[in-house]
């Protein structure tokens, strides 16, 4: 790599790292990040989760048992910054600056063209589909970033069969595998690849036991833990679908054209398409108002339509990689369109990824074919114009509106950092603290905002049955009791809960706890 390209790299890093911190606050902490900060706490403190789980490569939190690395490598930040906010999203930070270099190697490794790198280094720097994500402690972003390594080591171990690629790949594969839960489908991915490549003996024999050993070993964790959190997600354990087949045989079907397995089929490759979309990538993205919201274009609509450009040009071209690259686009939707749950971007982050790569190719195998300059200039103007406009619009609205939609606001459990204050304060005076569970998980808040010593948390930490989402609850710890009625008259008893939770007499007359418009809680104090 060149002085030149290094120091442009850096510009596009800065980029990114810029989008990454700047009004880093507007959004607030959430159920799944205050989850990773205590745990990598609470393993800094006492070598154990919140459970008291030594080292564990499965963390249970909410009954899910999230994958590791997210929490183990944020371990260093709260070390040197104490536990809060900034440290806890701060791996994700590094991350962002890193990124560009890594999407600019892997490009170069596809096309073994510079300009075509930075551009998809440049696209993904300002993406609000990948840098959104990016901006919360959320592990699909540091895994995203590391199946890019990986593929990168792949495509480097299929073209030298060296054991150092060798080592570098598995290596960057056993790192990925612990990130986030799709990495599984990504993992029989690569397995299928090494397979595939083998048998066109683009990969030496010699590599065949290590590689069985080596993708045997990753599966272990799931053999051990069997989460039900993933399981649940699962397109046929969906209620729903249930339902419409039994609708669908009620009007007349035949049961060998309409069962769970048809129409569940059926409705997998419909959901899978709708990935590959505008309504997803354009104008939606993800249905959880934490990652997407109408107005911020995952992609932009410049970039979408060059997608199809940079398809046709990859195989006109008989680009060497154009199969690789088109598997890879249909692969990416999986995770997101096995599970029920709606849309979904942090599922399927890897999409963005390939899709600006391909749309950088798509740019200049366009441009490459303009010979006349002043047509040239015009087409590249116009192009950078139309880019600039949707993005702009993409940020402002992000930047400027979306953190004030009600929606938002809710989405986003505010509300969890001033009552977990409130509570500070009035901690020595209150022998019992009845809570509303409705705003998430409140017992994590409680433990990351009040640095509950990990320690004595273990001791008593209890989860319920995971109910069909696979979330267990946290009942009481300590003076907090999660649950809440507006008939408690105990003394020395402070109830907090939604507005619901109390008569529209109270509601008028109760402490409030407010998120710009929104009134999250009202907190009753009985002395």
């Amino acid at each position: 790599m060149s002085k030149k390209i290094f120091f442009i790299l850096v510009g596009i890093s800065l980029i990114s790292l810029f989008i990454n911190i700047y009004k880093q606050n507007l959004n607030c902490l959430t159920t799944d990040e205050a989850a990773f900060g205590y745990n990598a706490y609470s393993i800094l403190k006492t070598g154990r989760d919140e459970y008291g789980s030594l080292l564990p490569l499965r963390f249970k939190s909410f009954g899910d048992y999230k994958m590791p690395l997210y929490t183990y490598l944020s371990i260093p930040f709260i070390a040197l910054g104490g536990l809060n906010e900034a440290t806890t999203r701060s791996l994700n930070t590094v991350i962002a600056i890193l990124f560009p270099f890594i999407i600019y190697l892997l490009s170069y490794q596809l096309f073994k063209n510079k300009r075509i790198s930075l551009l998809a280094s440049f696209l993904l720097a300002l993406s609000p589909g990948l840098q959104t994500v990016g901006r919360q402690a959320h592990e699909s972003y540091l895994t995203t970033f590391f199946l890019a390594t990986t593929i990168l080591f792949f495509l480097k171990f299929r073209e030298k069969n060296s054991f150092k690629s060798f080592l570098s790949f598995t290596l960057s594969l056993f790192i990925f595998s612990l990130g986030y839960q799709f990495s599984r489908l990504w993992i029989i991915f690569f397995a299928i690849g090494c397979i595939y490549f083998v048998v066109k003996k683009m990969i030496s024999k010699k590599f065949i036991l290590p590689l069985i050993i080596v993708f045997v070993i990753l599966f272990v964790p799931d053999i051990i833990v069997r989460p039900t959190r993933v399981g649940n997600l699962l397109f046929f354990k969906n209620i729903g679908l249930g339902l419409q087949t039994a609708e669908l045989r009620s009007e007349g079907g035949e049961r060998v054209l309409y069962n769970k397995a048809t129409v569940g089929i059926k409705n997998l490759i419909l959901n899978h398409i709708s990935y590959l979309s505008p309504q997803f990538l354009v104008i939606r993205g993800d249905e959880n108002y934490r990652f997407g919201y109408e107005g911020i274009s995952s992609v932009t609509l410049i970039e979408y339509l060059f997608i199809f450009i940079g398809l046709y040009y990859l195989f006109k071209e008989k680009q060497k990689f154009r199969y690789i690259l088109l598997i890879l686009l249909l692969f990416a939707p999986l995770a997101g369109s096995l599970a029920w749950a709606g849309f979904s971007i942090t599922r399927t982050l890897p999409l963005i990824v390939i899709t600006s790569i391909i749309s950088a190719y798509g740019f200049f195998g366009l441009i490459k074919e303009i010979k006349n300059s002043k047509t040239l200039i015009f087409v590249i103007f116009s192009c950078l114009f139309v880019y600039g406009i949707f993005s702009f619009y993409s940020w402002d609205f992000y930047f400027n509106h979306y953190p004030k939609r009600a929606l938002t606001i809710r989405a986003f459990q505010c509300g969890n950092k001033e009552m977990a204050e409130f509570i500070k304060k009035n901690y020595s005076s209150t022998d019992t603290f009845y809570i509303t569970q409705k705003n998430g998980q409140p017992y994590i808040f409680l433990l990351f905002y009040l640095k509950y010593p990990p320690e004595k948390y273990q001791q008593i930490a209890k989860l319920s049955t995971p109910d069909r989402f696979g979330f267990g609850q946290v009942e009481s710890f300590d003076k907090f009791i999660f649950s809440i009625s507006s008939n408690i008259q105990t003394k020395k008893t402070i109830l907090i809960g939604y507005p619901d939770d109390f008569s529209a007499e109270e509601n008028s007359s109760l402490k409030k706890i407010k998120i710009g418009t929104e009134t999250i809680f009202l907190i009753k104090e009985i002395k």
